[in-house]
């Protein structure tokens, strides 16, 4: 715990520059909450407007839809314009998506603002991780990784309490607000020391590296960062995509694609987006939708933080099998409240049951949304960071559309319960994965994790032609 308030006090611009990007996480963790209670308003009784199941699914499933297209904006502006000032355009977005909520008055305007606010979230994964990477040191990149990711359901969490209790207009303007503020201030902070290196500006960086590590001799970390950065020479795209090719990064992009395949197909965005709906039809009746909705939200942070505690401690493969197994048992009990429902048993006896499984679910901030971003900052060489932001994003987002996208078809095809088994088969695979193949980076530089990969690939390689060996001799 020393250490921890010690690297607390001596880090403290890198947390700094962490919680100033938090407020963009924030701002997007309210698109998220606002789905919720608005989509339960807008397709009841006296909506605003009306919305139809259909439009509904459309405007729970735009939002990471236009994670795509936010996917390959922030990877082209990672590339020309680096890692700090990609994170500063990510708030522009959203500063249009808050326009259009504050003057909907129908859904159009609803699948513009979701659109926009799912180019922020695109962009933000795509260059965030990449930018933390670069200003963090070793000890602390995990939890300021995860400070940002708990910016999400900190944001969830109170769109989750403003939604039912005032109009639309002024939700948007609140967030509107806490969008400007990060505008307004993360411009002042310097690029990353990595940023200068590349671009030949010695004295800047030692600057940049001063900043961030108030260390009055930067002579060790400056070497550290020219060492990483000419290790991998610039390349043209061509010669980037023929990298990729190579075994060492191809199992690397392999990883994260699967990574990000298993967060999203968890059921991530789709229980977050129609959680008050699953309540309601679930027969909860002791206490409110609205209000389970805020405690499970509230939850989900506490566990962040827990995690965000954990991660450079414990290390990403172990938190990565936690929170796998929790939100495996808690769709399992999600479809078995659902399996209970339709053979009579009485609501009111299985009420803690969907409330404890959605509970389970918030396990999902403790390693299986923080890792993937976690990982997809430390293990890329410099030259393939901003490919490897897109593959990560894109991922993100293709999977993110297909789960919000056909939760609604599959629950009208096979029912609630068989969709949330789905989830758990899912998640089952994701628990065997991260606890036999994901490597464990925890408390290594850059350049240690380059080199880490690179003897793993070569031990592999001697094994297999050791095997390949073997048999010809047997033959």
């Amino acid at each position: 715990m020393a250490k921890l308030f010690g690297a607390l006090l001596r880090l403290w611009p890198q947390w700094f520059a962490t919680l100033i990007v938090s407020l963009l996480s924030i701002s997007i963790g309210l698109a998220i909450g606002w789905t919720s209670p608005y989509l339960a308003q807008l397709t009841g009784e006296d909506p605003p407007f009306r919305v139809t199941d259909e439009e509904g699914s459309w405007i729970a499933s735009l939002l990471p839809l236009g994670r795509l297209l936010g996917a390959i904006v922030g990877s082209l502006t990672l590339e020309y314009i680096g890692s700090k000032t990609s994170v500063l355009l990510t708030g522009l977005p959203m500063i249009v998506s808050w326009i259009c909520i504050i003057c909907a008055v129908s859904p159009i305007w609803l699948y513009v603002s979701r659109i926009f606010s799912g180019i922020s979230m695109g962009m933000i994964f795509s260059c965030y991780p990449l930018y933390i990477g670069e200003i963090s040191a070793p000890s602390i990149r995990g939890a300021l990784v995860c400070l940002i990711i708990n910016g999400l359901p900190i944001g969830t969490l109170i769109g989750n309490i403003m939604g039912p209790n005032m109009p639309m207009m002024y939700f948007g303007i609140i967030s509107l607000i806490i969008t400007l503020c990060y505008m307004g201030i993360f411009p002042f902070l310097p690029h990353s020391p990595y940023y200068y290196v590349r671009h030949n500006e010695t004295k800047r960086a030692e600057q940049a590296v001063r900043w961030y590590y108030r260390k009055p001799d930067v002579k060790h970390e400056l070497e550290a960062v020219e060492r990483f950065v000419r290790s991998t020479y610039a390349l043209s795209m061509r010669e980037r995509l023929k990298q990729i090719k190579e075994p060492k990064n191809r199992k690397l992009f392999i990883m994260i694609i699967l990574l990000f395949m298993f967060m999203q197909l968890s059921g991530l965005n789709t229980i977050v987006f129609y959680m008050e709906i699953i309540i309601r039809k679930g027969m909860v009746t002791s206490i409110t939708p609205s209000t389970v909705v805020v405690i499970v939200s509230a939850t989900s942070i506490f566990i962040g933080w827990i995690g965000a505690f954990a991660i450079d401690r414990c290390g990403r493969r172990i938190l990565l099998a936690i929170s796998s197994f929790g939100v495996m048992v808690g769709m399992i009990l999600l479809g078995l409240h659902f399996f209970l429902l339709d053979y009579g048993y009485d609501p009111k006896d299985l009420e803690w049951l969907v409330i404890l499984s959605l509970v389970m679910f918030t396990l999902m901030c403790f390693g299986l949304t923080p890792v993937p971003s976690t990982m997809l900052s430390e293990i890329f060489p410099s030259d393939l960071k901003s490919i490897a932001g897109f593959i990560g994003s894109s991922t993100s987002a293709v999977f993110a559309f297909v789960a919000s996208r056909t939760y609604q078809p599959l629950v009208d095809l096979i029912s609630e319960k068989y969709v949330f088994w789905i989830y758990a088969a899912v998640i089952m695979i994701s628990l065997v994965y991260s606890l036999t193949v994901v490597p464990e980076t925890k408390g290594k530089t850059l350049q240690e994790i380059q080199d880490m990969v690179t003897r793993r690939n070569a031990a592999k390689k001697s094994q297999q032609e050791a095997y390949v060996e073997t048999a010809n001799t047997q033959k």
